[in-house]
């Protein structure tokens, strides 16, 4: 880390104490700043800081941070996946992000993936001052992932959400299940799925994996494609040949509807540019994106 410090960072999102690690870059005097927050049900610790290294070590200041009931985040339920809770984050973070002096406020870049690629494309079609995006196997509809759920869990898994879903509006405990699991009722069904998000999970991590269960029904309705048209920035879009949650048709459609996009399709499953030989070919694409559009 000679190149870079690592600081602890506290934000605020509706009244919850957001934790937040602040990459600073160590010869930059004002760097770009890059925004990052993870996946479905990831903590910040989940691979990510590779990625924000990456970065600074480049010369940009990160911010990365948990969303509200994950990891160093205060709110209740724990590990509840909500995307307006989640939109509602970014847009807080963004906020005080750009009321910092020792960053350059007019280069913001806003990184995703799965899930939070859904996010940087909804935030950027919502809010001023983004410079740019980078969204890695972006999640962006909602409706368009339902399909690829296995039919024979289905009646399972909706029962389970409507309950959950019904006990909530009464203060209810959640009615909780599985992120990732080898079997059954489960948020991510993907062969690949068990085995990739694991590996993310760091040894000695507090997370549960258990997630309330009306996501199943809930996250149908979150569809950032219907929004990609509104962004106005330039944005960079990686998209899996093989991917098993996002059907690519779903993301070509996506992307574009985006004015300034650069697309790229590349022959591998979901969490393949988080590690190995593609965490280092798609770190090298982004960081020319940046070059061309932010450095």
């Amino acid at each position: 880390m000679g190149n870079y410090s690592i600081e602890p960072l506290f934000l605020k999102s509706n009244g919850e104490t957001l934790g937040a690690d602040f990459y600073r870059p160590a010869k930059a005097r004002k760097p770009a700043v890059i925004i990052m927050a993870h996946g479905f049900a990831g903590e910040r610790k989940f691979s990510l800081p590779d990625t924000a290294a990456a970065f600074a070590e480049a010369g940009y200041a990160v911010v990365l941070f948990d969303y509200r009931g994950f990891g160093g985040s205060t709110g209740k339920p724990r590990e509840l996946v909500s995307a307006p809770n989640h939109v509602a984050d970014w847009k807080a973070v963004l906020a005080q992000i750009k009321k910092r002096k020792d960053v350059d406020t007019s280069r913001i870049v806003l990184w995703g993936m799965s899930m939070s690629g859904g996010h940087v494309i909804t935030t950027a079609a919502r809010e001023k001052g983004i410079a740019a995006i980078i969204g890695l196997v972006p999640h962006v509809d909602g409706f368009a992932s339902a399909m690829m759920y296995p039919k024979h869990l289905l009646p399972r898994a909706t029962a389970l959400a409507l309950q959950d879903l019904a006990g909530s509006k009464i203060g209810r405990d959640p009615i909780r299940i599985p992120v990732v699991a080898e079997q059954g009722v489960r948020c991510l069904t993907g062969d690949d799925c068990y085995k990739d998000y694991m590996q993310m999970v760091p040894k000695g991590s507090s997370w549960v994996g258990l997630v309330p269960a009306r996501i199943i029904i809930t996250v149908n309705q979150y569809r950032p494609t219907k929004e990609a048209a509104r962004v106005q920035c330039p944005a960079l879009i990686f998209a899996a040949q093989n991917d098993s949650l996002i059907p690519l048709s779903a993301t070509r459609k996506a992307a574009a509807k985006i004015k300034q996009v650069e697309y790229l399709e590349w022959p591998i499953g979901h969490f393949d540019l988080l590690k190995g030989r593609w965490f280092e070919e798609g770190i090298r694409v982004q960081l020319a994106f940046l070059k061309k559009h932010i450095a």
